[in-house]
Parts: structure tokens; sequence; C-alpha cells
């Protein structure tokens, strides 16, 4: 099982893990860090640097953040480089089910691959 960590501005990232469980009942091996006022970047660095040390294997994590260049994707980057996680920005509910269902099956990269492309089937205009 690929263990996750969802990082956000403010408190998205529980939200989202409120409305997965929702949908897909209690998930293991799912934290999540908000980014609130007050954090600097190395101080949420350190938060996430201490969730993915307390992952059994930095290697197995994957690291899903709210939007490419904000503070929670910088320090989860930062993990990439230093810890060798996984990263995919612009998490929504869909990528996020997605990856809830297919973590335990598929590698990381297939993972990100297939998440990545539910990510651009998700959104669309519904007019």
């Amino acid at each position: 099982m690929i263990d996750l960590i969802l990082v956000s501005h403010g408190a998205l990232a529980a939200g989202l893990r409120e409305a997965a469980e929702m949908i897909l009942g209690e998930q293991e091996n799912l934290t999540v860090l908000g980014l609130i006022p007050g954090d600097s970047l190395t101080s949420f660095i350190d938060k996430v640097e201490q969730a993915v040390d307390s992952c059994s294997d930095p290697k197995n994590v994957l690291i899903l953040s709210d939007m490419p260049n904000g503070t929670p994707h910088n320090a989860a980057m930062v993990m990439a480089l230093k810890k060798h996680t996984a990263c995919i920005s612009g998490c929504n509910l869909p990528v996020l089910l997605d990856v809830l269902t297919l973590r335990d099956e598929y590698t990381i990269p297939e993972t990100i691959d297939m998440a990545c492309g539910t990510g651009k089937e998700s959104i669309i205009n519904s007019l």
C-alpha cells in the first residue's frame, strides 16, 4: 500500500479526506496537513518531513498537493529531493479517490499516471 500525505492551503486537505472517506470509508495511511497563517515554508517543510518520517519507507510515499508552486507543493518538492518521495500537484476529489482505490494494486509511477489522467478528465465544462 502506498502511503499518502495530502497537503494544502488551509483546511482543504482535511475536507478532501472527509469527502473521500464519506465515499470510500475510513482510510489508513493517509495523513493530511494544512498550511495555516503564520506557517513559513521552513516550518511547513518540517511538518511534512515529520509525516514522511512516520511512514515505513519514504520511497513508498506519494504526496498530493493542492496547487503547483504554492508553499504546500514547495514543501512536497523538498521531500521529493531529500527523501525521494513522489508528488502530484493539483489534487482534487476525483484524483484523491483514484489514488486511494489504486494504491493497493499499482506502483507509484502507475498510480501517478492514472491519477493525472483522472485529474485532466475530471475538469469539464458542464454547459
